[in-house]
């Protein structure tokens, strides 16, 4: 073997080292991931908070800084669960030993594993802070509100419930998908520091009833005592698969009245194990029941959910041309759900009227790029949202929805509803579709004979009253002299009348 040789073996082997060595350092996929970074495309400041950075996706943000003090102020006040000061500093070591037993961050691991972004640059004992800091500011922050709720105090010198603009922004940052913590940690905060003296605080008690109660104005549904948050990911998972899902049957629904044998409450002790952030959670509250309590809500039939590229699942015609051809709009269910019904029988198509706040503009893409980042997601969201926007394509369109009560405020130019480049990105996206049997009976019942000779008909029509208006009524004084004409003709006929009758 000559040196040459020798020496390529050599290489060789420190290449396969060094491959070896890399191989060595790669981490084991999470399962785990629900908080995601959003692929910017359009609209970026519907992702990003605008008071609050919670966890370490938006810590560097100098926007938010100004709201870390008032972080550590709600961390004092639920510490403070009595006057004495050694109770407070007992309460803080319980927390700090939560997170860090016997030289080990226990807590840390199961959150790095959470987020889809490598935290590498952060330690564990800055994260951990993060996340004491961030938790017991969300609960206290839920534990204030419910308390003012209840007592109907609105006397408040805390400047977060001194202004209703404050409360907003916090529900709209604590909605993003950017913007999450895990939801064990608030968990595990909760268990320390407020189980211990549950006694001092109005029922619903419980992570989750104080965290719907807090987002309750978003969706204005009553929460009563007995939801099941089994499964929860976040806030924003819930949102999803519960906000808006169709059900199952003949007639397709978002939302609509709660059936009292199905009603969803928040019991105490609900189980939350398996819920990841808060977003998850309120996605599970506000699923609308299927109908069979048994049978979960996203197993759906073929003909319900099927790949996009199945088939043109959209509405074929815009409102206004459904309407020409004889379909009606009506307002739908109005408990703060969403809702689409189609009766075919009858030819209308109920919708709840549609929340157009830049709020819920925000909520809606955070939905949808939750469904595309979690593979475990269900799409109802971008569902719904290409539904509407197969509806509305123009001003007629939305001067028809408000005409009917369905749209009830001015639409925004950067709304979803008029977003070009939105559409153009939900036209990409791989989504399992779930309104097929919606779209399939109103596409179906457009081409009936019944509908397309009144949509003839109504054409026909406004055609020749076009045609009258232009070549008769085309100026004021022609108007006049029409009603003038009109006059005498009634009374010509109403004197000859009375001269060919018997008085």
């Amino acid at each position: 073997m000559t040196d040459q040789d020798a020496h390529k073996i050599l290489d060789s082997d420190r290449w396969a080292k060094g491959l070896s060595d890399k191989l060595a350092e790669v981490k084991e996929g999470s399962q785990h991931l629900s908080i995601y970074r959003v692929p910017r495309k359009v609209k970026d400041d519907a992702y990003n908070p605008r008071v609050v950075s919670v966890g370490p996706l938006h810590r560097n943000n100098p926007n938010l800084f100004a709201m870390k003090e008032h972080k550590w102020r709600h961390m004092l006040l639920i510490l403070q669960q009595t006057n004495d000061f050694s109770d407070t500093v007992r309460l803080l070591k319980a927390c700090t030993d939560a997170f860090y037993v016997s030289g080990n961050y226990r807590l840390i691991k199961k959150v790095r594993e959470s987020y889809a972004v490598d935290l590498k640059d952060i330690e564990d004992h800055d994260l951990a802070e993060m996340m004491l800091l961030d938790g017991c500011f969300i609960l206290q922050l839920f534990l204030r509100n419910h308390q003012r709720s209840c007592s109907n105090d609105d006397q408040d010198n805390d400047p977060i419930f001194s202004s209703a603009w404050m409360l907003a922004t916090l529900r709209h940052d604590l909605t993003l998908l950017e913007n999450q913590i895990p939801f064990f940690i608030l968990d595990e905060l909760y268990r320390i520091i407020i189980q211990p003296h549950i006694e001092k605080y109005p029922e619903p008690n419980s992570v989750a009833s104080l965290a719907l109660k807090f987002f309750q104005p978003m969706y204005q549904q009553e929460i009563t005592q007995d939801t099941d948050t089994a499964g929860c990911k976040n806030l924003l998972l819930h949102l999803c698969n519960n906000f808006f899902p169709p059900s199952s049957g003949h007639i397709i629904e978002v939302g609509g009245p709660a059936k009292p044998s199905n009603q969803r409450t928040i019991k105490e002790g609900t189980d939350t194990k398996d819920c990841e952030h808060l977003l998850h959670l309120l996605h599970n509250f506000l699923r609308p029941s299927s109908g069979d309590p048994e049978k979960p809500s996203n197993q759906q039939t073929k003909k319900e959910v099927r790949p996009r590229k199945e088939k043109k699942n959209k509405f074929k015609l815009c409102a206004s041309d459904l309407y020409d051809g004889g379909v009606q709009f009506e307002t739908g269910s109005t408990d703060g759900q969403l809702y689409i019904n189609f009766d075919s029988d009858r030819g209308v198509i109920k919708i709840a009227p549609l929340s157009i706040d830049d709020t819920i503009d925000s909520l809606f893409r955070n939905l949808i790029a939750f469904e595309q980042c979690d593979l475990r997601s269900s799409h109802h969201i971008a569902s719904y949202v290409i539904v509407m926007k197969s509806l509305i394509r123009s001003e007629e369109d939305i001067k028809l929805l408000k005409k009917q009560g369905i749209i009830t405020e001015e639409v925004p130019e950067g709304n979803y509803l008029r977003d070009d480049d939105f559409e153009s990105i939900l036209n990409h996206i791989n989504l399992k579709f779930c309104f097929g049997q919606l779209c399939d009976e109103v596409n179906e019942y457009s081409k009936s004979l019944k509908f397309y000779f009144w949509y003839k008909f109504k054409a026909r029509l406004r055609r020749d009253m076009k045609s009258l208006h232009d070549k008769y009524f085309s100026s004021s004084w022609s108007i006049i002299a029409f009603l003038a004409a009109a006059v005498v003709f009634c009374v010509t006929v109403t004197q000859f009348l009375q001269n060919i009758l018997p008085s």
